[in-house]
């Protein structure tokens, strides 16, 4: 206790002491000189081990250093402003990656509560399922007892009058704007007590977007009746823009879900079990005090409960597993049904990889720091000289160096979190990310971006105050070492981006198994509309012979999941005590020749064919390789022909797996329709639009062109090669700019001894290898360096390299030549000099 009391008191009364201190000192001064005893000793250090003994005074030490830190740092002002830009954009990298992961993983959404929000999915032994069928998911909201609330989705598309195509719709339940806390800027959200009863009148509220833009912001809105699918309906309310719920794609509208069979004629949402195309998405709000756990325990019994109750609708040992539902990572798309797999496993590897580049940027900037500062502590010998003759030791001059790092880091910090924001901001704006997801810093971005700031005052500033402090700045070994790390960098970042340049190249300008061009997907959606099989079958017959009548119509097939759509079915075998994960389709025998996809081998369906499959070629070389996969037995169904490998699913997947089995009756609600045109697409759009429509007025078919869907999958492809790209650019030049700034380095200290030589009559050449030749072993490593980890790290890549190997020998060769030109270039700039220097002037050069 008194130790501390006797620090406070030096705090309270530092001045006091230190005037104290002073005249104290300065009577023993007298005194030994009167005295005429010996030396009193350096008053400097004497007055350090003083404070040392009052306590705390590490204090001042530290508003010392600083103030002397800003003093030098505010004195080069071009080293300065160098030094933070180039921090700037090695934190700024890093900035923008955490900041994207934050938003994605640890920010919650805009929503109330959300640390209390669940997702729940459908799961059993063999199959799963994101979606439930309503009368479960109404079940639960029943007669859950562990959820304070049970919320509820379905997604969908309505046709509405002054559009050119159908809006996205969500049919929530009338708890899901209030529960989540959605804010009205106009009327009121839906409410369960007026808009839940089942004879409700029908109503929507609009998403502030779409109000702006299809009504102009008219705050008249209110009231007004607008016609949905040719249904009309009353609008109640619009959400504020920073509202999107719990999806990424934020709808047109909103629309009780027990009013979504009024706009879908026929629709047995309601009453049907089957999640084939439509289904409620789960969510629900833990009570106080409970977990997780307790709430997947409670969901369990009551579907074993509700099985008792429909045996052939709820799945065997079904269970609902939940993963916290207040996050966007929450949100991801999912398979519509098949082995549960999860699409967005794959890009953790790309994350990962991404994360790995952003941080050899702040490697390199880091580097590009420690040769600076190396060089720059010649320029400051003088006053290193003086205050150690004044009693300075080793440590306290690494301290006040490492201080000014300290400072530089900070203030990189602040700077790259502004460069980290507008790059997160421009991403999101160049990706048309909703507008809730807001990229400004949050405190976590915040701490990340000091934190990383001091790691690199540590990465680049430590080593370099060590070698000045001891006088050791002229040695060549730190700064070979830095060189080296900034060759090696620039070069895996170059290579990895050159490999996702040329893989995009590739995905553009290569065919990726069937013709697309010339493809129309149209998507009745029977099953929303209550269709049977054999309504659904009478329906798709009428379409398709009128589809064949329609000129500029070449031939029309049925498919349940359209090539490069949304929706996707995976399932997995054992062949041969091997398990496979594949691809599931359901086609008709004119599906593989409309979609030009060569029958290799066997043959194709014939109308009446069961149990039968035809595989792509990729598949039965996986499944038997070497052997003849006709007559093979697959998933219950003989193999009757193997067709080419077409990537209807990733374009990126250059080993598709895939099966096509005969269209089943019980599958036809949900089919699809192909039509390929002899001409251009989009001139036959309108018409095959108003044909459907036709046959059944109630049904607002969705007709998209296939070659958009191939656009939609490039484009994450074309962005990551971008992004990628774009790092490996500024590293490289923030390596070039590293090597100009050493070799002229180089260059200064080695003025004299250049002048000799140039005076006993060395050529030019001579000189040059002389200057260069101290650089040539680090670059030469580094590269050496370079190209193994880039190696290593583009096998991360494999998976979305389409067309091209991870060690494609064209890429490593383009890359390694321009990282060699470049190198040499920037090396041989600022060595020039050398060149021209006078020799007389270079031997009076101190």
């Amino acid at each position: 206790m008194k130790p501390l009391l006797r620090r406070l008191q030096y705090l309270l009364n530092r001045r006091r002491r230190e005037e104290e201190l002073a005249a104290e000192m300065e009577f023993h001064l007298e005194m030994t000189q009167r005295e005429g005893g010996e030396n009193f000793g350096n008053a400097l250090r004497l007055r350090e081990e003083a404070r040392e003994a009052w306590g705390w005074t590490w204090i001042d030490r530290l508003l010392q250093d600083l103030h002397y830190a800003a003093r030098v740092l505010r004195k080069s002002p071009g080293f300065t402003l160098a030094a933070i830009l180039m921090l700037a954009i090695g934190i700024g990298a890093n900035v923008a990656a955490f900041g994207f992961f934050d938003l994605m993983v640890l920010r919650p959404l805009n929503v109330k509560h959300p640390e209390t929000l669940l997702r729940f999915e459908r799961r059993s032994t063999e199959a799963y399922a994101a979606a439930l069928p309503y009368p479960e998911w109404e079940f639960f909201q029943r007669y859950s007892r562990t959820l304070s609330a049970v919320l509820g989705l379905s997604p969908g598309k309505l046709s509405m009058e002054g559009e050119g195509k159908q809006v996205p719709a969500q049919f929530v339940s009338t708890n899901y704007l209030s529960e989540l806390g959605a804010v009205p800027v106009l009327g009121r959200v839906l409410e369960p007590g007026l808009d839940g009863a089942p004879a409700a009148e029908p109503v929507v509220v609009l998403s502030s977007a779409f109000w702006q833009r299809h009504f102009g912001g008219d705050p008249g809105v209110i009231g007004r009746v607008v016609r949905l699918n040719d249904k009309p309906a009353t609008v109640v309310g619009v959400v504020s823009e920073d509202f999107g719920g719990l999806s990424f794609d934020v709808p047109a509208v909103w629309a009780p879900i027990r009013q979504q069979p009024y706009f879908a004629a026929g629709s047995r949402l309601l009453t049907d079990f089957s999640v084939d195309s439509t289904g409620v998405l789960l969510w629900g709000r833990l009570q106080p005090g409970l977990t997780p756990k307790i709430a997947e325990d409670e969901l369990r019994t009551l579907a074993a409960e509700l099985r008792k109750q429909h045996p052939d609708d709820i799945w065997k040992d079904e269970s609902l597993p939940s993963e916290p539902g207040g996050y966007a990572k929450s949100l991801r798309n999912r398979n519509r049904h098949g082995t549960g797999r999860d699409d967005s496993d794959g890009m953790l590897p790309l994350f990962a990889l991404v994360g790995a580049l952003v941080l050899l940027i702040l490697v390199v900037a880091c580097a590009n720091l420690g040769s600076l500062l190396m060089a720059r502590g010649v320029a400051r010998q003088r006053e290193i000289a003086i205050r150690v003759s004044v009693g300075a030791g080793t440590g306290r001059l690494i301290r006040q160096l490492f201080t000014e790092s300290v400072l530089l880091g900070l203030a990189g910090s602040a700077a790259g979190l502004l460069a980290g924001y507008a790059i997160l901001r421009g991403l999101m704006v160049l990706s048309s990310a909703p507008v809730w997801l807001d990229p400004r810093p949050d405190w976590r971005v915040v701490v990340f971006a000091v934190g990383v700031g001091f790691a690199a005052a540590i990465l680049f500033g430590l080593a370099p105050a060590w070698q000045v402090a001891r006088q050791r700045h002229r040695a060549m070994l730190a700064r070979q070492i830095l060189v080296g790390a900034q060759m090696a960098a620039s070069c895996i970042l170059l290579i990895v981006s050159g490999l996702l340049g040329r893989a995009l190249t590739h995905a553009m300008s290569t065919d990726p198994g069937f013709a697309y061009q010339k493809l129309i997907s149209i998507g009745p959606g029977l099953a929303q509309h209550g269709y049977s099989p054999a309504k659904a079958h009478a329906y798709l017959d009428a379409l398709q012979s009128r589809l064949e009548g329609l000129p500029g119509v070449r031939s029309v097939a049925l498919t349940l999941t359209p090539p490069l759509g949304h929706g996707t079915i995976s399932a997995g075998v054992t062949v041969d005590g091997h398990e496979l994960d594949f691809q599931v389709n359901y086609i008709d025998p004119q599906f593989l020749s409309t979609m030009k996809i060569p029958l290799l081998r066997g043959r194709n369906f014939t109308r009446g064919d069961t149990k039968v499959v035809v595989v792509s070629e990729s598949l039965a070389r996986v499944a038997w390789p070497g052997q003849d996969p006709i007559g093979k037995e697959f998933s219950g169904s003989s193999v009757v022909g193997v067709c080419g490998s077409a990537r209807l699913v990733k374009l990126e997947d250059s080993n598709s797996v895939e099966a096509y089995f005969p269209v089943s009756e019980s599958e036809l609600p949900s089919m699809f329709m192909l039509a390929e045109t002899s001409g251009r697409p989009e001139d036959s759009v309108r018409a095959i639009a108003t044909t459907a429509r036709r046959i059944d007025p109630a049904i607002f078919p969705e007709v998209e062109l296939v070659k958009d869907g191939f656009q939609r999958k490039i484009q994450s492809a074309e962005s990551t090669a971008l992004a990628v790209s774009a790092l490996g650019m500024i590293a490289h030049l923030l390596a070039c700019f590293g090597i100009v700034g050493v070799v002229a380095y180089a260059v200064s200290q080695r003025t004299k001894e250049i002048g000799i030589r140039m005076a006993l009559g060395a050529k030019p050449g001579d000189v040059l290898s002389v200057v260069l030749r101290q650089f040539s072993r680090p670059v030469v490593a580094g590269m050496v360096v370079g190209i193994g980890v880039a190696a290593a790290l583009s096998r991360i890549l494999r998976s979305i390299l389409y067309g091209v190997s991870n060690l494609d020998p064209a890429t490593y060769a383009i890359t390694i030549a321009v990282f060699v030109v470049t190198v040499v270039v920037a090396a041989l700039v600022p060595a020039r000099r050398a060149l021209r220097v006078d020799p007389l002037r270079a031997l009076r050069y101190d």
